[in-house]
């Protein structure tokens, strides 16, 4: 993806306060996303998912960049084949454009957008790669978040249900989250006095599981933030958005490209340095210190300052006291000083620490 648009998504993102936000707390989703949908038909989809009401007439004739899309997606799956195995290997997650019924925008990412929806009476997420982006590499970003969400199954992680892997809708089904981001939850909906501290301990638990299933299976996220933590209606946190996670392959590995969002990012993957899974432990300190202060990490200091400060000048945001203060330095110390998942989750279960904010 170019750095240009990756730029343009990313202001989209602090705009919008990205991924995913909730979008109505009545009890009765699914009746009142009917309503809300009113027949739009996800075969009515646009170019563009932000006219996605606007019908648009169908096409005749042959599409010569359809053509186009297809030779190189054709191409790129023949690439993403593992053991042997298709991308998507069950019929079940094989999932036609025309079976989703996609209402509101609630998030939006690097190259697609997601929106809650309706797939065979159940109400999901659906992640929609947009047209004008559908380059080689967006598709490849798009296989490789298949190919690592299909094979993380953990109740911190979100579930896939399947996908539309038929350019030019590229789509992915997962579950849907009710609350949204925990990001939207702490600065945004304006709900976050009901994060008590036992609620916000729980949380931080619910991500370091989930990240512990990811790295026992060898996956390195590269871009966990509050952003990309979902919070469902039980307050149960799930880890998502897989686009930029690779799988490792050696003791450590080399950032080809950029991956991260500035505020989060561990100051390695910052200057381009080999990476481990260690990257996510520096940004799970930095969602532990925003679940604890309950601010935006870094506010008001622009992108490319934080850039700077974190990667050339060793900068950190200020430590709160007590054992989650040490807990967060300590995920923000050199990568092989970090502490591994197993022995974050120890910490977070310890008296200690819940005795000591309590």
């Amino acid at each position: 993806m170019t750095e240009a648009l990756k730029l343009n998504r990313l202001l989209k993102e602090q705009g919008e306060n990205s991924s995913y936000h909730h979008t109505s707390n009545k009890k009765d989703g699914a009746s009142d996303l009917k309503k809300d949908m009113s027949s739009q038909r996800a075969m009515s989809l646009t170019s563009s998912p932000h006219e996605l009401r606007r019908q648009v007439p169908e096409r005749s004739g042959p599409d010569r960049k359809d053509d186009e899309l297809v030779l190189t997606w054709n191409r790129i799956q023949e690439s993403h084949m593992y053991q042997n195995k298709p991308l998507l290997p069950f019929e079940e997650w094989n999932i036609d454009f025309s079976e989703l019924t996609v209402g509101t925008r609630v998030g939006i990412g690097f190259f697609a957008e997601v929106f809650r929806g309706m797939w065979n009476g159940t109400e999901v997420a659906i992640k929609v790669f947009l047209e004008q982006d559908l380059s080689a590499e967006n598709m490849e970003d798009f296989c490789n978040e298949i190919s690592i969400l299909s094979r993380a199954r953990h109740p911190n992680v979100i579930l896939f249900l399947g996908a539309c892997a038929k350019p030019p809708h590229l789509s992915m089904v997962t579950e849907y989250m009710e609350m949204g981001s925990l990001y939207h939850l702490i600065h945004v909906s304006g709900h976050k006095n009901r994060l008590s501290w036992p609620k916000r301990l729980n949380m931080l638990r619910d991500i370091c599981r989930g990240l512990m299933c990811l790295h026992r299976m060898k996956i390195v996220h590269r871009d966990l933030k509050s952003a990309n933590c979902l919070v469902n209606k039980r307050w149960t946190v799930k880890i998502c958005d897989f686009g930029l996670s690779r799988i490792m392959t050696d003791a450590s590995m080399r950032n080809s490209t950029s991956a991260g969002t500035p505020e989060w990012m561990a100051p390695e993957l910052i200057r381009n340095e080999p990476f481990t899974e260690k990257c996510d432990i520096f940004s799970f300190g930095v969602i532990m210190w925003e679940l604890y202060t309950l601010h935006r990490p870094w506010e008001g200091v622009p992108p490319e300052r934080v850039i700077y400060a974190v990667a050339n000048q060793g900068s950190r945001l200020e430590l709160p006291e007590g054992p989650l203060g040490s807990l967060i330095a300590d995920c923000w110390a050199e990568p092989n000083k970090r502490p591994s998942c197993e022995e974050i989750l120890t910490r977070l279960l310890s008296n200690e620490l819940s005795l000591y904010y309590k």
